[in-house]
């Protein structure tokens, strides 16, 4: 009751009094007891009023009190440090708790890592140092940042990770070929060689491993063993080549091991398909990656030129397997990769030639506007060929003419990426893959057919060598027979570099057929601007080591790859030269290298650390988006740190 409405109730009891008086006989004894009812509430109300008073002042009271023990328990008895910040970004004041953590730190962790996090907008997130893992929670509204400390806990998620299993695969790379000539008592020794060898490795690190048949072991163990022999880079593969070598057994070993958190299943089959991976990029090598299918692969090794794998056994059972493939397909287009070379020219016909012999319509595809001078008299013979023109199409008519069962064959690459066009790539749900490259990280998605031998000379050798597999069925016709020749020329350099048996048993088999060589020189000749601009690029030559040279053209002129390529291939042939990398620019926007070894160095690795791939002797890269000065230093560093780790 407000002091006005208690005014009213006085005026209101005073009025019944003075009527009471007036008319009420005993108005005496009624005015007695009102006067003294209206005295007492009067009373009530003073005693209300300061009541009131009274617990509004120990509310106060209390309140600040309150604030008093909050600051105090925030000050000193809060168990996480406390910030309080200013406009400035500077600390106005903190806690006990975040004074101790300053005195245990010895780097600045408020101007180093939560300031920065405060001015990117950073709500919450983590904060590292001297050992200690932090995660912060910042209320922008009242300039707090509050810490935790998650140090045990990120310990214990890390041990559980390390803990994770881990499954490998161990191959004896060309076991067959090493046992070929020996008598039961060196098999018998190069067994034990081989056992006593893995067998001392797997008790250094403590793991179990089982020998599945003479050239294949398995062995599981846990992932902090794996990041040991990371540590370690698997030296266990070197150091069984050298011992091998030293009683002249060609003997080396590849593996493949996965981890993670998934099935063990998965884990075991991702483990199988590394080990693929290491044996189709020419052995002696590891090949690691997490399960996770995001994952990107690790490798270690490889450092060895690839020895022939590949048997009639396989390539036969490849004919075979590609054959029904093709039966199944209702047409075939054949792809190679962009700015096409001979050999991807030679072996799309070859493939062509195969669908022939299945009578299935087959179509090759090509950017005319992405053809180099080599494969520009290329397509001007072919169109002297009726039977073979009518096979090449445009990446348009091949859109149109794709079908849901149609198949896809890449020769000579197996990115995607490379593809002429990514888009048509994308339209096919069946593929198989003719390549003599190194497989790379970057794979076709379960392919139907993969047909990968690092080993081969071209992909004219494995295409022709599946041809041969069709006996007298169907005569191979003369420029094909000269297409695939031709590429084999150029991959290995009129027949200097990766030659095997294999490569002249086919090229004699080609030039049988009725190969031209006197067309093939025609083809791969060079004429006055290019090795005018070959002279220009070697004239630019600059050794960053005793024995590797590195060219870098202009930054404003352009150069096509063959010029590239060749300047690598003439520089190699010098004196006193091991390894040599070209870097031109190939467009407006891309900055290709070519890089050649004479096997010193394994250029492989280099080119695809920086984006490509290749041979242990033959590889190249495109870099989009940056300029020649930069793509030299990034192969500079690249070329520093694989010396370094060649010699640590």
């Amino acid at each position: 009751m407000t002091k006005n409405q208690f005014t009213k109730v006085l005026l209101l009891l005073t009025l019944l009094q003075v009527l009471c008086v007036l008319l009420i006989p005993w108005r005496w004894v009624t005015a007695l007891i009102l006067c003294i009812g209206a005295l007492v509430i009067y009373l009530l109300y003073r005693r209300v009023q300061q009541l009131l008073k009274m617990t509004e002042a120990e509310r106060i009271t209390r309140s600040a009190n309150l604030a008093e023990e909050n600051s105090e328990y925030l000050s000193r008895q809060a168990p996480f440090p406390l910030y309080m910040y200013d406009d400035q970004l500077e600390i106005s004041w903190m806690n006990e708790q975040a004074i101790h953590l300053h005195e245990q730190l010895d780097t600045d962790l408020w101007h180093e890592q939560l300031v920065p996090a405060i001015k990117k907008g950073n709500v919450s997130g983590q904060v590292v140092g001297q050992k200690k893992t932090l995660r912060y929670q910042i209320d922008f509204q009242k300039r707090i940042v509050y810490l935790m400390d998650i140090t045990s806990e990120n310990t214990a998620i890390r041990r559980q990770q390390v803990q994770q299993v881990a499954i490998g695969f161990i191959s004896v790379d060309n076991y067959d070929d090493a046992i070929d000539q020996m008598d039961d008592k060196e098999v018998a020794y190069l067994n034990s060689f081989v056992t006593t060898f893995i067998s001392d490795w797997g008790d250094e690190y403590q793991i179990y491993y089982k020998r599945l048949n003479a050239e294949r072991f398995f062995f599981t163990a846990r992932l902090e063993d794996i990041m040991k022999m990371e540590a370690d880079k698997f030296s266990i593969v070197e150091r069984l080549r050298k011992a091998a070598s030293d009683q002249n057994i060609p003997l080396t070993i590849s593996m493949g091991i996965s981890y993670g958190d998934d099935s063990l299943e998965k884990i075991g089959d991702t483990a199988q398909n590394n080990l693929d991976i290491a044996l189709v990029r020419g052995g002696d090598q590891v090949v690691l990656k997490d399960v996770r299918e995001s994952a990107k692969p690790k490798f270690y090794g490889g450092t060895t030129t690839s020895t022939a794998k590949r048997t009639r056994v396989r390539s036969r059972a490849m004919n075979t397997a590609l054959k029904k493939i093709f039966q199944q397909s209702e047409d075939v287009f054949i792809m190679g990769h962009r700015f096409p070379d001979m050999d991807a020219i030679g072996s799309a016909f070859g493939v062509s030639c195969l669908a022939d012999f299945q009578q299935k319509r087959s179509y090759i595809v090509v950017n005319e506007a992405e053809l180099i001078p080599d494969v520009e008299r290329c397509i001007a013979e072919i169109h002297k060929h009726p039977e073979m023109e009518a096979k090449l199409i445009t990446i348009e008519e091949a859109m149109e003419k794709v079908q849901p069962n149609s198949l896809l064959v890449m020769v000579d690459y197996h990115k995607p990426s490379m593809s002429i066009s990514q888009e048509l790539y994308d339209r096919f749900e069946q593929v198989a893959i003719i390549d003599h490259h190194r497989r790379g990280e970057e794979f076709p998605t379960k392919p139907l057919l993969t047909y990968i031998e690092s080993s081969a000379s071209s992909a004219s050798e494995l295409v022709a060598e599946l041809i041969q597999y069709e006996g007298g069925r169907k005569p191979l016709d003369r420029f094909t027979a000269t297409l695939m020749l031709a590429g084999i020329f150029v991959d290995t350099k009129n027949f200097v570099v990766r030659t095997s048996p294999r490569t002249f048993d086919i090229a004699s088999y080609l030039k049988a057929n009725g190969a031209s060589t006197d067309l093939i020189q025609y083809l791969l000749s060079s004429d006055l601007t290019s090795f005018l601009e070959i002279s220009e690029l070697v004239a630019k030559s600059q050794f960053i080591t005793p024995d590797i040279v590195v060219v870098c053209g202009e930054e404003d002129h352009l150069y096509d790859n063959v010029t590239t390529a060749k300047t690598a291939d003439t520089l190699l042939s010098m004196n006193g030269v091991e390894t040599s990398f070209v870097i031109t620019r190939r467009s407006e926007h891309q900055v290709a290298i070519s890089a050649r070894s004479t096997g010193k160095v394994n250029v492989q690795v280099i080119m695809e650390d920086l984006g490509g791939g290749g041979h242990f002797t033959n590889a190249a890269t495109q870099i989009k988006d940056k300029t020649l000065h930069e793509v030299q230093e990034m192969l500079y560093n690249k070329i520093q740190q694989v010396l370094k780790e060649e010699t640590s």
